[in-house]
């Protein structure tokens, strides 16, 4: 846990610093996230893997869908029944947003409804196992919502022309929604514009049942108003007004008579005062008087016939002669009695000219006594216009809307009903493949990054000084991973001694050379801890102790994890009295070492612990201890126990010259080593630097990104 670290020395500061600069490069970051990527590979592989495999089991094994698509031109005409100074029926819009409106309606649960319906989808088998034990109304709305979510609408650019495509298990079902969403969304169309008449219809009978009304009132009281004061009318005129038209039309026919009358008494009688009967005929122009001319005429030929033949009193000529006297008797009695019917026909005619003028004269005052009745009845009349007027404007407009809704327009129309699809459309193989590798990747790349932010593991030098703030000393190689033919049966205490120009025995080197200070002279202690168990500090400290003997320096090793004495049982050492008789003052130190053929080194076993094991690491006893070894040996190394966990082992710390923290590469959590060095800064313990132990020298090179050895391949010669 980052929040057991201590502020850094200026020392570590400084060393800090140059970390950090290293880590700024501005490649740095690709690096570490390839050095990740190698070093959890088989991690990102196996996710990379099972999720590509999965993607691609779920996409190619889904059942093969089919698109339909159908084509229709839309647009926003609404039908006017409010202004009713405009077109019931106005032209196409071309606002920006009318196409939007007609989309959203075909997106319309009605729409999607009114198909449900038409094709009966809720016993299709593509929809049926999904509406499960829902029943009637409930599986309609279960069905359109599945419609709608599956419907797809498209408008290319700002045009009038709507794609609807559907997609289903069935080509033929695909293709008959395609055509049944349009079909439906004309009828919607018809049905709001039905429902606009209804509701118009409603409203304007409403405002008619009252205009209708009120007209009968009006009406009545102009009609009752005539009754009243006579003031009937024919044709736009009164009826006194007609009868004194006619009046004067008689009056005026009756005077052209008299005029005429005694035009032809007058003629008569001055015709018969010259001429006689004769004369008064031929003026009068009697059928009769005609009739009995002609008889004369015949009569006068045959009398002058007769007279050429016969004498004066032959029998014939004398009754020609009486003939013709009777002829001129009856002539005369004819133009008598016309010319009496002339008179009487003019007297009558003057009567009538005189009626016709009282008549004319009576009807005249009548009229104009009507006329001032007539401006109340012409304001009554103009009422009932206005009524009548608005009562037929409101029919009429009541009428067209009926009309015009009803009739087909040119608002929609599906110009492109959708194909039979013939190729499924889904899975789309390329683009599944294409998605499961590039989901996978996103996946596996996530889990190294989820596991790598989690990860509390030091894997590098530069994890070590970043995230501990103590130098990194040395990487003490995992044997398994440097060794050469041959070599499998070498334990690692052994194989600094059976190699000692090794990789390992070289950093055990380094690792010495770090204890060797400028200034220093005589005996240097130093004491090996680590966090945990098991981290491979005993084995740090033989070997490094083999390697400081083989060197040349007379080398004590301590056996201080009283508690769980590791270094007699790795060498194999037998049962011999150790520290803990020393420290009590039962043994000799000189008694109590083993001495190590391998290296020449001595070694100081833990020894018994049978009895109390407290204070033995108290000052004056690892004061005396140190000052017998003082003049025997350059440098005694102490395998103390882990420091985290046993309080004698920091007691004995602060008593030597230097300690190194010892940590399992890859494996000790970074909390715990920080937790580690909390409790030694509080002693006042400040490890010279950290070991790494049990490197995985191949696994370093691959993903050790800032690593001092990462490429220790490189010196591969000069290590044999």
């Amino acid at each position: 846990m980052d929040d057991l670290r201590l502020p850094p020395t200026p020392a570590e500061s400084s060393q800090r610093g140059r970390i950090g600069a290293a880590i700024g490069d501005p490649m740095d970051g690709i690096r570490r996230g390839v050095a990740v990527l190698r070093h959890r590979k088989w991690f990102a592989i196996i996710m990379f893997l099972g999720v590509l495999m999965l993607v691609l089991a779920y996409g190619l094994t889904r059942t093969k869908l089919y698109t339909a698509t159908a084509s229709m031109v839309v647009n926003s005409r609404e039908l006017n029944v409010s202004e009713k100074d405009k077109e019931v029926l106005p032209g196409l819009s071309t606002a920006d947003n009318a196409v939007d409106t007609e989309v959203e309606i075909l997106r319309s649960p009605a729409v999607a409804l009114g198909t449900v319906r038409a094709l009966n989808l809720v016993d299709n088998p593509s929809f049926a196992p999904s509406l499960g034990k829902a029943v009637g109304s409930d599986r309609e709305t279960a069905a359109t919502a599945m419609l709608l979510g599956a419907i797809k609408i498209m408008r290319p650019g700002t045009s009038s022309v709507v794609s609807i495509a559907y997609t289903a298990p069935d080509p033929m079902l695909a293709k008959a929604v395609a055509d049944q969403i349009g079909h439906q969304y004309l009828a919607v169309k018809e049905g709001s514009r039905r429902a606009a008449v209804e509701q118009v219809a409603r409203g304007l009978g409403s405002e008619l049942d009252t205009l209708r009304v009120q007209l009968e009132a009006a009406d009545t009281a102009v009609a009752q108003y005539r009754a009243q004061h006579a003031l009937f009318d024919s044709q736009g005129a009164t009826f006194t007004q007609q009868e004194l038209s006619l009046y004067k039309q008689q009056q005026a026919v009756a005077q052209a008579a008299l005029a005429d009358a005694q035009a032809k008494l007058s003629t008569a009688r001055g015709q018969s005062r010259k001429g006689g009967a004769g004369g008064v005929g031929a003026v009068l122009q009697s059928p009769v008087v005609q009739q009995l001319r002609n008889q004369r005429a015949l009569a006068a030929a045959s009398y002058a016939d007769l007279q050429s033949r016969y004498q004066p009193d032959h029998p014939d000529l004398i009754r020609s002669r009486d003939q013709l006297a009777a002829l001129d008797k009856a002539i005369g009695a004819e133009t008598a009695r016309q010319l009496a019917s002339l008179t009487a026909n003019a007297q009558i005619a003057r009567d009538q000219v005189a009626n016709a003028a009282g008549i004319v004269a009576q009807t005249t005052g009548t009229l104009a006594s009507d006329n001032n009745a007539s401006v109340q009845l012409a304001q009554l009349q103009r009422k009932a216009d206005g009524f009548r007027a608005t009562y037929q404007a409101l029919l009429a407009r009541k009428t067209l809307i009926s009309s015009q809704a009803l009739v087909a327009d040119e608002d929609a129309r599906i110009f492109s009903p959708a194909a039979l699809p013939l190729r499924a459309t889904s899975p789309n193989k390329p683009l599944i493949v294409l998605i499961a590798l590039a989901l996978a990747g996103i996946v596996a790349g996530a889990s190294v990054w989820v596991v790598e932010a989690f990860d509390r593991k030091l894997v590098s030098s530069a994890d070590i000084e970043r995230k501990l703030g103590l130098p990194h000393i040395a990487n003490v190689p995992e044997i398994a991973s440097i060794l050469r033919a041959g070599d499998q049966a070498v334990s690692p205490v052994d194989y600094p001694v059976a190699h000692p120009m090794s990789l390992y025995a070289e950093q055990l080197r380094a690792i010495r050379l770090a204890l060797v200070r400028k200034g220093r002279s005589g005996m240097t202690s130093v004491g090996i801890t680590s966090a945990r168990p098991n981290e491979g500090k005993t084995t740090l400290a033989i070997s490094l102790a083999r390697v400081a003997a083989m060197a040349g320096s007379r080398v004590l090793l301590v056996d201080a994890d009283i508690r769980r004495a590791s270094v007699s049982r790795m060498l194999g050492l037998p049962r011999h009295a150790g520290l803990v008789q020393v420290l009590r003052g039962t043994v000799r130190l000189e008694d109590a070492l083993i001495h190590d053929a391998a290296s020449g080194m001595q070694v100081l076993p833990a020894g018994d612990m049978a009895g109390n094991g407290q204070d033995l690491f108290g000052a004056g006893h690892i004061d005396a201890l140190l000052a017998q070894a003082e003049t025997r040996f350059d440098l005694v190394m102490f395998d103390a126990a882990p420091a985290l966990a046993v309080a004698d082992a920091r007691l004995l710390l602060r008593q030597v010259d230097e300690v190194l923290m010892v940590l399992r590469w890859n494996d000790t959590p970074r909390h715990t080593a920080a937790a580690t060095l909390k409790r030694l800064r509080a002693l006042d313990i400040e490890p010279l630097g950290v070991v790494a132990t049990r490197v995985d020298m191949r696994a370093l090179a691959a993903f050790g990104h800032g690593d001092v050895d990462r490429n220790h391949a490189d010196y591969g010669a000069y290590y044999a």
